[in-house]
């Protein structure tokens, strides 16, 4: 397959653009403060963008033999959604007289970035390719049953620190539709030739 050119040395140089894109943030913000609330409606089309472009990295169209690797899935969604939060309830009773603390604590622990758990899997040999397939059913996984979680482990009160509109939202347009879109691109990708200049599309197997 066909990639665009500039895909190999944005992968070699991702420190270097971050720490750049990053100076670049600060001195803006620094140099037209006032421009915070003209830009403050763009941010979450730019992340619904970036979300489209991590799950354009992401094997979508090969979902469904994931879903058949019943042992592997079994056991992630088992650590996931089964210990993770025993644990994180244990931990959590360190904190359960602070309620703000407390909701802070469940959700970094019951909702970790999953981009940050695939870098880690691939550091200690796991498989870190069919965790990447399987990334789009933990981030959905998590919007669902992160809620009822918080309901057991903090009550009823955790729960309305969370407002449904702007949740639904970011339900909506920063998971549901960038992954839709990428599904889409990828599938076009492997009928068009011309969409796999953009790096797209699935080339190998990571399934048996």
């Amino acid at each position: 397959m066909k990639t665009w050119p500039g895909n190999a040395w944005m992968q070699a140089h991702q420190i270097a653009l971050y720490l750049t894109a990053i100076a670049a943030g600060c001195v803006f913000g620094l140099v037209l403060p006032s421009a915070s609330k003209a830009l403050e409606f763009t941010v979450n089309p730019i992340l619904g963008l970036l979300l489209y472009a991590t799950f354009l990295s992401m094997p979508l169209t090969r979902l469904p033999q994931a879903f058949r690797d019943i042992r592997f899935m079994g056991a992630l969604c088992t650590i996931n959604f089964v210990v993770v939060p025993i644990v994180a309830f244990g931990l959590s009773r360190l904190v359960a007289g602070e309620q703000p603390l407390l909701f802070g604590v469940l959700l970094v622990l019951l909702a970790p970035c999953i981009d940050y758990v695939i870098v880690f899997t691939g550091l200690a040999g796991g498989d870190s390719q069919r965790l990447l397939a399987a990334t789009p059913l933990l981030l959905i996984l998590q919007m669902v049953l992160v809620p009822a979680y918080l309901y057991l482990f903090a009550g009823p009160s955790a729960i309305s620190m969370i407002v449904p509109g702007p949740f639904l939202m970011a339900l909506l347009g920063l998971i549901t539709l960038p992954l839709l879109a990428a599904a889409l691109t990828q599938a076009l990708s492997t009928r068009f030739a011309r969409m796999e200049c953009i790096g797209v599309g699935p080339t190998t197997s990571w399934f048996p």
